[in-house]
């Protein structure tokens, strides 16, 4: 049996449903979602079609596995840093929080790009809201709590967290779905100049 074939048997089903997720995004990045099919998907994943029933119902049940996916991976690269507040440098956990929600975007610009140029059904925009509701409400508590140290100055953290999150996301998002190359770095130096200039005492 050669390799190949050895590693298609052994491996995981973490694994092959992880290779179906990733090979969905692929078919709909390419054919759009509503033409892309379960065969479509078996055959990028390199698996028969029958195997994509063992790990998901329907085309909408990968589909909200994918929504899920995105939101779960979003709050929790924030969720990090929320933990590191008032334990570290202000503006350096600023800083590296930016990169790396920069960078989650960049990674899962397939993703992005499908939900966004397809539309938003009302399950799929409930799912987004309230990733947005607990990103919101993460970053305005770590912008007060800087204010409370000192470190910041902002009259309405809240409030301020609710801007600063939605246009940095917004370029990102406008990035992405209108630029083919991108200058990853200008990003985030831009992102990192808006929170300074929008925090600083």
């Amino acid at each position: 049996m050669s390799t190949v074939a050895q590693r298609k048997r052994t491996r995981s089903p973490e694994d092959r449903r992880r290779d179906l997720m990733e090979a969905a995004v692929r078919v709909f990045a390419t054919k759009g979602l509503h033409a892309g099919t379960v065969a479509d998907i078996a055959e990028s994943a390199g698996v028969a079609k029958g195997t994509f029933y063992l790990y998901f119902d329907s085309r909408e049940h990968l589909l909200g596995a994918l929504k899920q996916q995105l939101v779960t991976a979003t709050v929790e690269r924030v969720a990090r840093f929320y933990e590191r507040v008032g334990k570290e440098d202000w503006w350096a956990l600023v800083d590296s929080m930016l990169e790396s929600m920069i960078d989650l975007m960049i990674e899962q610009r397939d993703a992005i790009l499908v939900f966004t140029r397809e539309g938003l059904t009302p399950e799929t925009s409930e799912i987004f809201a309230g990733c947005d509701r607990q990103l919101n409400e993460m970053i305005g508590s770590g912008i007060r709590a800087g204010v409370d140290a000192g470190v910041f100055q902002v009259a309405d953290p809240a409030l301020m967290g609710t801007l600063l999150h939605h246009a940095i996301e917004g370029t990102l998002m406008e990035t992405i779905l209108y630029q083919e190359a991108f200058d990853r770095d200008e990003l985030v130096a831009g992102a990192k100049e808006l929170v300074h200039k929008a925090l600083s005492p």
